[in-house]
């Protein structure tokens, strides 16, 4: 079995796999410029992010297609069903983790367990789990559902994953009869390799979501645009881990740009905005309000037009833009100021080469040393 080893001053880098030709930066340019979502492309770019040094690959999910302009732009589209393409990319890979979302409010326990399970031991520990509720009525009526409120979602999901978690590390059968779940039995093995269970992740920013990943998850992934920003969620985790006796690392989303010459990052950026597709970010935007705080209040005060292209110009992230010494000071910085254990990073231009162009970064942060290869550490988080 697998154990987590405790290192805080060491940070894990984790690369924000395309849930879409487009992800935060909701630029037509980019779109264009990005390969098409096929097998042999997809493979290609997570065997890159192994061997640039990534530790691990994040991939997002949800059910509903009902973003038109944006799916018929490819703005985070089209996005394949992440624990069938988690066990596609885990197959190609030796060392570098994945973490791919599974919804609570639309599955079974018994369902996660044993399709977790089976990644995890598959993957010998290299298999995380984003615990995702859901927060659209669309998805709800996708599975002839009704839709259910925001704290009830996450009451679901702590006995959801109590049953999950009982079921991994459990060899006899479990009888629950819980307020929203019935379980009786034990699935087949294999069972996680994982010590005590596999990497949870979650990234609800109300309080209830914080709530919930402070009692069951091991990285909180949030919105937080400036280190100052991250350090309020520091802060909102310490006080609720102090009460769970639990350690949870924040996790910042990026999106990074890095180019060799001074200021050509930031003119490719300028470049992408020129093309942000306003109607379709509109679009995204509006599924998500309901869900993420931080984007709600994002609107709430610059208004509509202001903070529909802060939001499509990928300006609820943390910017990692400017040449491969520009980019590091800023993550190491980030490092040494706030309590951050993982920065997921998404590239508007993905493919192999653009990851490339990040290999001198992690050069630096090794150099610094705040940050080593997951081959060397036998440890993908």
């Amino acid at each position: 079995m697998k154990s987590k080893p405790e290192d805080p001053s060491q940070l894990s880098l984790g690369y924000f796999f395309p849930s879409g030709k487009t992800n935060f930066l909701y630029s037509d340019e980019a779109a264009r410029r990005t390969p098409a979502m096929t097998k042999d492309n997809l493979i290609a770019l997570a065997r890159a992010a192994e061997r640039v040094g990534f530790d691990s690959l994040f991939i997002a999910d949800n059910w509903s297609g009902h973003q038109r302009v944006a799916e018929e732009f490819g703005h985070q589209s089209p996005s394949y069903h992440a624990p069938l393409l988690a066990m596609a990319l885990l197959a190609a890979t030796e060392h570098i983790g994945v973490i791919s979302t599974f919804h609570t409010t639309h599955h079974k326990p018994a369902h996660v367990a044993r399709m977790g399970a089976t990644l995890d031991a598959f993957s010998d520990g290299r298999w995380g789990w984003n615990v995702v509720t859901g927060f659209s009525a669309d998805e709800a009526a996708l599975f002839g559902e009704e839709f259910v409120e925001h704290d009830q979602r996450y009451a679901m999901a702590a006995e959801f994953v109590e049953i999950v978690i009982r079921l991994w590390t459990e060899h006899e059968p479990i009888d629950v009869d819980g307020r929203f779940y019935r379980v009786t039995g034990r699935i087949k093995t294999p069972r996680p390799v994982q010590q005590h269970h596999p990497l949870l992740v979650s990234a609800g920013a109300s309080p209830a979501g914080a709530q919930f990943a402070a009692q069951f998850c091991d990285q909180l992934v949030t919105l937080a645009n400036t280190e100052e920003r991250v350090r309020e969620v520091d802060a909102r985790l310490a006080t609720l881990t102090a009460k769970t006796q639990r350690t949870v690392g924040t996790c910042p989303f990026s999106m990074a740009i890095v180019r060799p010459g001074d200021g050509e990052a930031e003119d490719e950026y300028a470049r992408l905005l020129d093309s942000l597709n306003v109607e379709a970010t509109k679009e995204i935007a509006a599924d998500v309000l309901g869900s993420i705080e931080s984007s709600r209040s994002m609107y709430e005060k610059m208004g509509e037009e202001e903070a529909t292209r802060a939001f499509g110009g990928a300006g609820s992230v943390l910017q990692l833009i400017g040449t491969p010494e520009q980019v590091a000071q800023k993550i190491i910085s980030l490092k040494q100021n706030t309590a951050t254990t993982n920065l997921l990073i998404n590239f508007p231009l993905w493919s192999p080469a653009e990851l490339e162009t990040f290999a001198p970064v992690l050069a630096h942060l090794r150099e610094a040393g705040i940050w080593s290869p997951p081959e060397d550490r036998k440890w993908s988080w």
